[in-house]
């Protein structure tokens, strides 16, 4: 079965655009599987049938959050359903290249390329002559700076093999006669010795000096000035190694927004689980956040009473929520007087609604900044909903139990509150497979409170956000694939 990017390919050669897979062509394969980028140069009229084509194909735009994207350059992904990659789709409609940071110059080789190409299976290439003149150019830039060194002492190999596969007697002679065309200023001696020094290759201090003489030759189609394109490089190579250090996220976000996607259902059907893959499948790419709703952190107005909650829990066992909870269902089934819970249990109950509404509050304003935000035990107002609120489906007369009263009526008040999601993922599972699968967990439930959970968690949130059903009594891949499909088609 054809892959998500072999499906484009073939579809951008049936509508006639003009492209080719301009760089990286040694792991063109891999490209294909989705297992790397897609690296596009787009024949500027055709950029509308382009876009067109993509769109038609599932493909999402996206951007930078810094505001870091290079000119002439576009980011799209599209999920390959059958094997669950994201194919990212890096199209270009100048080429901008040089030292891997500052990506400094802009040559003028878009038509030479486009000209002379060959097919590789399905794939539009570049013709060895013209890819070899790119590849060289990039890659003898990338020895200007040490930084630049460094990184590519990762990728000595690929390159070895990239300048074996294009560097033939043939390839070289005409690419000099494509460089007195295309690029007049660069001397063709000057090409032929970097070409060399490459393939051999030639000791560091000799590949230094030839690419500081190429560099110079090509100072007119520098985008910025020397001092400004070092400067750049070291600024984005500081933030590589602070976001790498402090493992903060990738800064790409859709054009369509990010989204709030929240996971609800009974105990044991692989709610983290899924988030934990599905975070790490989503980051590899773009802003992800996780959020945990079932124990928010305290709010700064909350902090000082949750803090005596495990006091409490310490010193009076029979007062934690689950012991309630139990007692709660005991007296349902035995006799249908109301439930007087403790007070305790009531204003416990209103600090934890708080709580969930500032962090879904903040959740959601983190959403509409473009930010996919995945939450853990989503609260819903519903009866006997595993997370929602516990004390409005308990009515207390008024003027009985005032206080009870007022702490109910503001519970719900709290919960009407909280934002709705873009999507809700509803899972499901017998009850026996998640009893089975909390008795294999490190931290157990008792199976009393899991069968309460599994009963409370057949209703399905309603309201005017979509939900998913998804019986997650499958292998893992399976249902991942079915979750990463439903996400994919609200974002």
């Amino acid at each position: 079965m054809l892959s998500r990017a072999c499906i484009l390919v073939e579809a951008l050669n049936t509508r006639g655009v003009r492209y080719c897979h301009w760089k990286g062509n040694a792991a063109l394969a891999e490209a294909l599987s989705g297992l790397k980028d897609l690296d596009l140069l787009i024949y500027r009229p055709d950029a509308d049938i382009f876009r067109a084509v993509l769109a038609q194909h599932g493909f999402r735009p996206a951007c930078n959050r810094d505001g870091g994207s290079f000119p002439s350059t576009e980011h799209y992904f599209g999920l390959d359903s059958d094997t669950g990659l994201m194919v990212h789709v890096h199209a270009c409609f100048n080429v901008i290249t040089g030292e891997s940071l500052a990506q400094n110059f802009r040559l003028p080789v878009e038509d030479m390329l486009l000209a002379n190409t060959r097919l590789d299976g399905i794939v539009r290439v570049p013709a060895k002559a013209a890819e070899l003149i790119v590849f060289t150019i990039r890659t003898m830039l990338k020895h200007t700076t040490f930084v630049e060194l460094a990184l590519m002492a990762r990728d000595r190999g690929k390159l070895t093999r990239e300048i074996t596969m294009l560097a033939d007697a043939e390839s070289v002679d005409q690419s000099v006669q494509l460089l007195k065309q295309w690029l007049p200023k660069l001397d063709p001696k000057l090409f032929v010795q970097c070409v060399s020094a490459l393939r051999t290759p030639a000791p560091l201090r000799e590949r230094l000096v030839l690419a500081r003489r190429l560099r110079s030759s090509l100072r007119i189609y520098a985008r910025h000035s020397q001092t400004i394109a070092s400067w750049t490089g070291l600024a984005t190579f500081a933030k590589l190694l602070i976001r790498r250090l402090s493992k903060r996220p990738k800064r790409l976000s859709l054009l369509s927004g990010g989204a709030l996607v929240a996971f609800v259902g009974p105990e044991a059907t692989g709610k983290t689980t899924l988030i934990n893959e599905v975070s790490g499948w989503l980051s590899d790419h773009f802003v992800v956040a996780r959020v945990h709703a079932g124990k928010p952190s305290s709010a700064k107005i909350t902090l000082l009473a949750n803090m005596v909650v495990p006091l409490l829990r310490l010193l009076a066992p029979n007062l934690r929520l689950s012991e309630v909870e139990s007692r709660r269902a005991r007296l349902k089934e035995s006799t249908q007087a109301p439930w007087v819970y403790p007070l305790t249990f009531g204003i416990r109950s209103v600090l934890l609604a708080y709580d969930r509404r500032v962090l879904l509050s903040r959740a959601f304003a983190r959403a509409a900044n473009g930010t996919i935000v995945l939450c853990d035990r989503y609260p819903y107002v519903a009866p006997e909903a595993p997370d929602g609120p516990r004390l409005i489906h308990n009515p207390l007369p008024r003027n009985t139990y005032p206080i009870r009263h007022m702490l109910a009526a503001l519970e719900r008040k709290l919960y009407l509150q909280m934002p709705e999601p873009d999507l809700i993922i509803c899972l499901t599972i017998p009850v026996e497979i998640a009893i089975a699968r909390n008795r294999a967990r490190e931290k157990k439930e008792p199976e009393e409170y899991v069968r309460r959970r599994h009963l409370a968690g057949v209703s399905v949130p309603t309201g005017h956000t979509p939900v998913r059903l998804i019986d997650t009594n499958h292998q893992l891949e399976e249902t991942l694939r079915e979750v990463k499909k439903t996400i994919w088609s609200i974002l």
